[in-house]
């Protein structure tokens, strides 16, 4: 049930730092550039209109900088603002001195919005689209209607800039909505993940679920058959075990996909109280005895020193059980051993099998959600188990750490803090 991934896919967040670190890293050797050549020509030809562009793109170079020093410290939204804004006042600005350059003033807002549209919703994407238009509208009165304010540099550079500069606005629109396809097809492709999985989960979770009604209702037809028959008592109260053993085991499937609603929001809340881990590892594993009886293996728990902490009883012990569960599942009918020691301030809990194992490359994903290292064709399951243990015991202020190898066992390790 493990969805189709691009391990070299980026995210949405490293999808937009890229399109900002593009664009400045373009940026500020072509702000530099024309600042440079700008001023040169303006001392060589002594233009005051190229004087002028130098002022205008100066503001831009420092705000560049600025932006740079913003985006190392993750400060995405403020480093593209910065340079949106700045970018607008050097079209302004340059307006008033480069009458030639209309084309290119004009294709440098719209290189700005583009910039910007990911960065920004709401009130201050309106304002800065506001902005933008007053700026557009400046430049097409200013250089379109009225006449240059100062004397233009000769034919031939007006042109040179001039295509210079609608190329760099071009080349960057462009790159930016390259980035933007991209993360398009990459939401695409994730949400076709996402309904593929969402079926995939729905058809084991319905199976899953009506596993133990089966069974139960077998049984409720063969408790009222024999209740109608007068069948002695102990027959009775065998299939009162059975039924109550699979209401359980329906009730905690429903628990577990309450659990990770509850996860998934953010509202799981936890009760830490004294607990002493050696007693309630026993308890867990008296809880599991019938069904290691069963299962034809033999559950060893490990003397120890006691070992207290502050911890949710009831969530410590879903964690436990959980990994007893999968060891009496995945264990070949082998001894499970669990174990409890301190070291370092932390306490540990170790459930070790020697049945199956776990692949090297599946012990990286078994963690997560609706994941397996095996086929649920032959196990079942929801996939959800180490899923949930692992966020538990994070909540808790510890982990879950494995180690195995194929046919030779796995040991799960949980880690917790005993000071909280």
């Amino acid at each position: 049930m493990t969805p189709p991934s691009d391990g070299a896919s980026p995210s949405d967040a490293e999808l937009e730092q890229l399109r900002l670190r593009q664009f400045l890293g373009a940026m500020l050797p072509i702000a530099l550039a024309y600042f440079a050549v700008y001023g040169a020509l303006a001392l060589l030809l002594h233009s005051a209109a190229l004087a002028g562009g130098a002022v205008a793109v100066l503001p831009y170079v420092v705000a560049l900088l600025l932006a740079r020093r913003a985006a190392r410290r993750g400060e995405v939204r403020r480093a593209a603002l910065l340079t949106g804004y700045a970018l607008l006042l050097m079209v302004a600005l340059g307006a008033v001195f480069l009458h030639f350059l209309l084309g290119a003033l004009l294709l440098i807002p719209l290189a700005a919005v583009a910039m910007l549209l990911p960065q920004l919703e709401g009130r201050a994407l309106s304002r800065f689209l506001v902005a933008s238009f007053l700026v557009e509208l400046w430049v097409v009165l200013w250089d379109g209607v009225a006449p240059p304010l100062l004397p233009q540099p000769p034919l031939w550079l007006q042109r040179g800039v001039l295509v210079s500069a609608v190329a760099a606005s071009v080349a960057l629109t462009l790159r930016l909505l390259w980035v933007d396809a991209r993360r398009l097809r990459q939401s695409l492709s994730g949400a076709e993940a996402a309904v593929r999985l969402r079926d995939e989960f729905l058809s084991v979770a319905s199976h899953e679920l009506k596993t133990p009604l089966t069974p139960l209702r077998m049984r409720l037809h063969g408790f009222g058959r024999d209740l109608a028959r007068g069948a002695p008592p102990e027959r009775l109260r065998t299939h009162v075990e059975v039924m109550e053993r699979q209401v359980r085991r329906l009730g905690d499937l429903v628990n577990t996909l309450l659990d990770v609603t509850r996860l998934g929001s953010g509202r799981l809340e936890l009760a830490p109280e004294p607990v002493e881990l050696g007693a309630l590892v026993r308890e867990v594993a008296l809880r599991f005895e019938l069904e290691a009886e069963q299962a034809g293996v033999q559950l060893e728990v490990a003397p120890a020193a006691p070992v207290v902490g502050a911890w949710d009883r009831l969530r410590l012990e879903q964690v436990l059980g959980n990994l007893v569960s999968n060891a009496l599942k995945y264990g070949a009918g082998k001894p499970v051993h669990l174990s409890v020691d301190a070291q370092d301030g932390w306490a540990r809990v170790a459930v070790q099998d020697a049945g199956i194992g776990i692949a090297p490359e599946a012990q990286a994903r078994i963690f997560g959600k609706f994941e397996r290292a095996v086929s649920e064709r032959h196990y079942g399951g929801l996939g959800l188990g180490l899923y949930v243990s692992q966020q538990l015991a994070q909540a808790l202020g510890g982990s879950i750490g494995v180690q195995s190898e194929p046919g030779r066992g796995a040991r799960f390790t949980v880690r917790l803090p005993l000071q909280g």
